[in-house]
């Protein structure tokens, strides 16, 4: 049998023994704003009729939540939900596994990752960030915070939190060089000469293609198109922790396009295609010496010698893309056609001009030529370089002519 009593908010019940009679606690119950009937058990009536005061206050504020739900709050920590909120998102694997490193290195065996998400403050993020700070670069830091507070985005819609914490002022955003770094035209048949001859093809398209590491390293012969002048890009070759070389298709629709080439740079790859190049279809056109993907660190090390020659320690394989961009628009390349031949994703506005310019590539393949700039002879053997003492404090001019066509 149950007994009770009604109020203005909710009311309480007796519980009592169906045999004895005897009181054997007290039941609160109320419905919610969302209409649903909530309840819980005390053992005083008291207990019971302040549970009902408490939520009648919370529904008055506006903060009021699903009793089960303010559980989760308090007892989910950072670490775990940051878990299972990866699970959930669709995402690259390189992505994944970018964000997977993050909470390895930076969230699991810092205190940040121990709290509930509940009783995490601005504070808190604060101090945490000062030691990732400490423990990394400024532009390491600001991807890790952006995902932080992607994390606690994610949690507010989920009803766990009530705000995100991740306030501070442009830590998300990691400082940009205030000039790109690219080379000459001069620089690149420079370089060129101080590279093996397999890997001389592979360097001048990177530099006048804009073709992406991943990309012009898993090129195959079915991509590329000698009497159009043109390479399919489709699919890129990633290196997964636990998996090794892993080729995957490119990571967004404005990725997939097709890229035209300069004559002068078709020459040299129908040269090297025919020497270095796998046969078939799916062969690849910039196989390592044992056949698979040429990788990162054998393309690093090939390009860090050659860097080193011409005097440019500065410039990275992907600085190989911008000079690529640079390079295009001086032959009078609009945005959105720059965006289409990198691949880059754009701006709805521009990429309304996507089908047109497809066109136009081929024009600014064309234009290239004129400020290409070939070795007199790319099939000369690699040049060596002089010792350190015979290079320093000078910087080695580049020499050569355009390659005719």
């Amino acid at each position: 049998m149950a007994a009770g009593s009604r109020r203005g908010f909710g009311n309480t019940e007796r519980r009592k023994n169906a045999k004895t009679g005897k009181t054997t606690g007290w039941r609160a119950r109320y419905r919610g704003p969302d209409l649903g009937r909530y309840h819980r058990s005390f053992t005083t009536k008291i207990d019971a009729e302040a549970w009902l005061y408490a939520e009648e206050a919370l529904i008055a504020r506006g903060e009021w939540v699903p009793p089960d739900q303010r559980v989760a709050r308090v007892t989910v920590t950072l670490n775990e939900y940051v878990g299972a909120n990866i699970k959930i998102r669709k995402l690259a694997p390189r992505t994944r596994e970018e964000y997977e490193t993050y909470v390895e290195r930076f969230l699991t065996h810092d205190e940040l990752g121990g709290k509930s998400l509940r009783a995490i403050s601005a504070r808190d993020i604060t101090a945490w960030y000062s030691r990732l700070q400490e423990h990394t670069g400024t532009t390491m830091s600001a991807r890790v915070y952006g995902f932080v507070s992607s994390v606690f985005n994610a949690a507010v819609r989920d009803r766990l939190v009530d705000h995100n914490p991740c306030t501070i002022r442009g830590a998300s955003e990691a400082p940009r060089r205030s000039k790109k770094t690219i080379a000459t035209p001069e620089e690149i048949a420079e370089a060129l000469l101080h590279l093996d001859k397999r890997y001389r093809a592979m360097i001048l398209l990177a530099a006048w293609s804009g073709l992406r590491s991943g990309e012009f390293r898993n090129l195959r012969r079915r991509n590329v198109d000698l009497v159009g002048r043109r390479v399919v890009v489709d699919e890129q070759v990633q290196n997964l922790r636990g998996q090794g070389k892993v080729v995957r298709g490119v990571k967004t629709e404005a990725g997939a396009r097709i890229v035209h080439l300069p004559a002068s740079v078709i020459g040299v790859l129908e040269t090297h295609m025919s020497e270095f190049s796998q046969a078939g279809p799916d062969g690849l056109v910039f196989p390592s010496r044992i056949g698979t993907p040429i990788s990162q660190s054998v393309l690093h090390k090939v390009w860090n010698e050659a860097r080193q020659a011409i005097g440019r320690p500065d410039l990275r394989i992907h600085d190989l893309r911008a000079t690529a961009a640079t390079q295009a628009a001086r032959t009078g390349a609009t945005i959105a056609e720059l965006q289409a031949r990198l691949g880059h994703t754009t701006p709805n506005a521009a990429m309304k001009y996507q089908a047109a310019v497809a066109a136009r590539d081929a024009h600014i393949a064309v234009a290239l030529d004129d400020f290409i700039t070939l070795p007199v002879d790319l099939t000369a053997a690699k040049k060596r370089t002089p010792a350190p003492d015979a290079r320093k404090g000078s910087r080695r001019k580049a020499t050569g002519g355009k390659r005719s066509t």
